[in-house]
Formats: C-alpha cells, sequence, structure tokens
C-alpha cells in the first residue's frame, strides 16, 4: 500500500508538543496531513493505534560503523581489515530498527567502510535504518593514532581541501578532530589540535554545499576554538565551563555530550580490560560531565542525541534510549524535551530536520509506535526495552512488527 493512514492515541510530534487522538495519512513514504477525522483516500491501509503512543522515529546523531563495542583494545581495531569492518558494520546496525531507531550517522571510519554501510541499506541488501556519513574524519598531522583512518591536514588551505575531498565522496557532514582523543594513546584528550582559523574554514567550505560540522573537543580551549569558529556541533565539549556556555547559546551551537559512551565504560573499568591510558583519561572527563550538562539544560543550549556507539562498552541497541534518560536523571532534563533530543534536535545537528526528527507535513514517515500502556513520558526508560516497540515505520514502509 502506497497510502497508509495512522490513528493515534498520543502523538509526540517530536518538537515539543503533544496531540491526542491525532491522525496521520502517509503518502509514498511521506507525511501528508496530520490532523483529526482526516478524510481517508479510497485505496488506504488504516492502522488503529488509538490505544498507543506515537512519536518519531530516533536518531542517533554519532556512531561509529567501524567498531562493535566489544572489541575494547584501540590497536585491534586498527588491525583489522575494511572489508570486515563494512560487513559487521552493516549487521550492526540492522538491529537498530528494533529500538525505533530509523536514522543513524557515523561519525568518522575508515576508508569508504561507512559508505558501503549506507549504500547496504539504501540498497535493501540489510533490514537497516537511514545512514549518513561523514567519510574520514580530519585531523591534524599525529592527531590520531597511526591506522585509524583519519584524514590528515594542516593549515587552512589543507582543511578546505580535505572538506572539498570528503564532499566530493559523498558525505552528510564534516567531523572534525578539534582535540586530542580519549581512545589515542599518544594525544592527550584536552589537548588543542586545530586552531579557530583552521575549524572556521572547514565549516566555511561545508557550508558553502550544506554540510554541517561536528568538532570533537575536550578542553576550555579546544571548545573555544569550536564555538568561536562557528562549527554547529560540539561533540562530547567536556568540561563546559560557563564562558564557554554563553557562547555557545549565542552563536547556536549544538551539543553533543555523548554521556552514554563515558558511563558505560566508566562502568566497567574495574574490570581491567580497557588500555590504561583510556581509564586514565575517562577517569580524568567523567567526573566533569554532570555539572556542564546540567547548566547546558538550565541555560536552554539545544542538546542532540549521539552516543558513540561501538567504542567500547557502548553497544548497539539502545545506547540512544539511554543517553536520553541519562540527560533525564544525570542532566535534569524532562522526559519530553529529552525526546526532542533524540529526535528533531538529532535530525538538526545532521542539517536534516526538514526531512526526518518529527511527525509533521512533508517529513519522511519514520514512525514508532509503542506498546500499549508504554509511555515515555511517564518513564523514558520504557525505550530502552525493545519490547516496548509494536511497530516502526521507515519511509512509510513497516519494518518492525512485534
Amino acid at each position: 500500500m502506497d497510502t497508509l493512514l495512522l490513528k493515534t492515541g498520543k502523538l509526540i510530534v517530536g518538537d515539543g508538543r503533544l496531540e491526542e487522538d491525532t491522525e496521520v495519512l502517509v503518502k509514498d513514504g511521506r507525511i501528508a496531513e496530520v490532523g483529526e477525522d482526516l478524510k481517508r483516500p479510497s485505496r488506504c491501509e488504516t492502522f488503529d493505534f488509538s490505544n498507543r503512543v506515537v512519536m518519531p522515529g530516533i536518531v542517533d546523531a554519532h556512531l561509529h560503523v567501524c567498531y562493535d563495542g566489544v572489541t575494547l583494545d584501540p590497536a585491534a581495531v586498527r588491525a583489522l581489515d575494511d572489508e570486515f569492518m563494512a560487513i559487521r558494520g552493516a549487521r550492526l546496525v540492522e538491529g537498530l530498527l528494533d529500538f525505533g531507531i530509523t536514522t543513524v550517522a557515523d561519525a568518522g571510519a575508515r576508508g569508504k567502510v561507512s559508505f558501503a554501510v549506507k549504500q547496504a541499506a539504501e540498497g535493501g541488501v540489510i533490514r537497516g535504518p537511514r545512514v549518513l556519513v561523514s567519510g574520514r574524519m580530519i585531523t591534524i598531522t599525529g592527531g590520531r593514532d597511526p591506522g585509524s583512518g583519519a584524514l590528515e591536514a594542516d593549515g587552512v588551505d589543507a582543511v578546505k581541501r580535505a572538506v572539498r575531498e570528503e564532499i566530493a565522496r559523498g558525505v552528510d557532514f564534516i567531523k572534525l578532530a578539534g582535540t586530542g582523543a580519549i581512545s589515542s594513546e599518544h594525544t592527550e584528550s584536552m589537548t588543542t589540535q586545530f586552531d579557530e582559523d583552521e575549524l572556521r574554514a572547514a565549516t566555511e567550505e561545508a557550508h558553502k554545499v550544506d554540510r554541517p560540522t561536528h568538532s570533537h573537543a575536550y578542553g576550555d580551549a579546544g571548545i573555544r576554538n569550536t564555538i568561536m569558529a562557528g562549527v554547529d556541533v560540539l561533540v562530547h565539549g567536556h568540561p563546559l565551563n560557563d564562558e564557554n556556555l554563553k557562547l555557545m547559546k549565542k552563536m547556536g551551537t549544538i551539543y553533543m555530550p555523548t554521556i552514554v559512551t563515558f558511563y558505560e565504560s566508566v562502568l566497567h573499568h574495574d574490570e581491567g580490560k580497557l588500555p590504561e591510558h583510556m581509564v586514565r583519561k575517562e577517569k580524568e572527563v567523567f567526573p566533569l560531565i554532570k555539572r556542564g550538562v546540567e547548566n547546558a539544560v538550565k541555560a536552554g543550549v539545544e542538546i542532540a542525541v549521539g552516543t558513540d556507539t561501538g567504542l567500547p562498552y557502548t553497544l548497539y541497541g539502545n545506547a540512544a534510549a539511554e543517553e536520553m534518560e541519562l540527560l533525564v536523571n544525570f542532566g535534569g532534563m524532562s522526559e519530553m524535551d529529552a525526546i526532542v533530543a533524540g529526535t528533531r534536535n538529532a535530525a538538526r545537528s545532521l542539517n536534516a530536520e526538514s526531512s526526518i526528527g518529527t511527525v509533521e507535513v512533508g517529513r519522511s514517515a519514520d514512525i514508532v509506535v509503542l506498546q500499549p500502556d508504554v509511555d515515555p513520558l511517564e518513564d523514558i526508560t520504557v525505550l530502552k526495552q525493545q519490547d516496548s516497540f509494536d511497530q516502526v515505520f521507515l519511509k512509510g514502509l513497516q519494518v518492525h512488527n512485534r
């Protein structure tokens, strides 16, 4: 059927609104009408969800298809072949639909790995969510460990060229390494890497073709460089001091704190399986997260859900729901606002809010139907349970049905 009519009990629109007893008309994979008592076309399949909560498909705007969350040593990951990574990544993203995740964004992969996963999803080779890609993360020379697959560039001209190369390969957004990384053995996470002028040049180049930029950054100086350069999304962003928070609000920077990847990793420190350099850096960063996220919530900074799924102990499945839970219980956000962070705001961080992230006319019909008596506005943790999801639609097609 090309035309569907969904009768909803509660409709979480994705932008903070809650509608009751609303109908959603879907034509050719897109939302055609939303309202009460819609006229039913002659050839139309009707779904009665009047005793259920309906919401937009969840968007995870930051994961890594190169990683599986189980392989804990970064050196072991770097030893894997790209072909293996692509096959494994495609299999891993398949299961995300069962958790209501209809769009994911790969935030840095080796070679053509993320493109292969995207093609597998688009071509129907796998039953997976929509996959957006950033291609290779762009970093300074020596900014990441050898074998990471990052694209190295130094200076304004080289950075602009690197952005152009990734755009020519067909990326949906640009990922920049503003500072060192926790996973890197040879860099410190809070050491600045790209200068403000390099980040600005990258962002201006990306914006010429409507691609947003995301910058991985830790530490006061690196975070400030990211904000002042006009980068669209600050990823991680710990610690977030008051001055940088004010600058984010002024500049309209979207904040993607990726709390869940730190939370899950720290829970497993005592197992002794992570490299020492990662444990040391995570112990430095983790105590700083709560205050920054709480203050960002209070200040009204736009927050988007990204999980870093694939990193150690951040597994494919309910990580996006756990990030929303942490935004509520760790950051003081309301359940509704956490859902907005995982739908519209995550879509906005990818410059995709006109096509995904809300149940509104013109958007792709990426729609989640929860089981009766399951309401994330009362308990956000229900989104962590696979059996909470009754049906999932992607582009108007039923891709999950219990």
